[in-house]
């Protein structure tokens, strides 16, 4: 009587690895292209927390910082604790890069906070590490208009040379 014959190791060997490869093709089609992202921070409780938001197409990352800071969280996210002290009327009027220092003017809707201390650290807070999360950029300037020093809430934060994420100490 003849044994049946036993495929050889080398095709069983084969199969397998064709078999891995359509799987890690599948999973790669599948979860696509990874798209480019930035951190924007907002505050849960009395910590920041930062959230993801893609950038759209060539959209330069400042714009993009800017656009979606002062969108504020999504109703989603909301929902989840977070929130912003930015003012909502507050906006900002330019955004310039000199070096590693992003200048910022918001309008004067940004000094009408009246938030106590811990507010306004946290409003500062989220406008420092959001533009600190753009490659290259390491400190903020905040501004309003073209005033060269600003002065937020009721205590009177004063505001008067760029900040990095060290000096808000949040």
């Amino acid at each position: 009587m003849r044994s049946a014959k036993r495929p050889a190791p080398i095709f069983l060997l084969a199969g397998l690895l064709l078999l891995a490869l359509t799987a890690l093709g599948w999973f790669l089609y599948q979860s696509g292209p990874a798209v480019p992202a930035i951190k924007i921070y907002f505050l849960k409780g009395e910590s920041l927390a930062p959230v993801a938001r893609p950038l759209q197409g060539s959209t330069e990352p400042l714009a993009a910082a800017a656009r979606e800071l002062m969108l504020g969280p999504t109703e989603e996210e909301k929902q989840s604790g977070l929130f912003s002290e930015i003012p909502p009327k507050a906006r900002i009027q330019k955004i310039v890069r000199e070096d590693g220092t992003v200048l910022i003017s918001f309008n004067s809707e940004l000094e009408k906070y009246g938030g106590g201390s811990a507010r306004v650290r946290g409003l500062i807070a989220q406008i420092v590490y959001t533009f600190t999360e753009v490659p290259g950029v390491t400190k903020v300037r905040i501004l309003v208009g073209k005033k060269g020093e600003v002065v937020l809430g009721g205590e009177g934060f004063v505001i008067d040379k760029p900040l990095a994420r060290q000096d808000i100490k949040f």
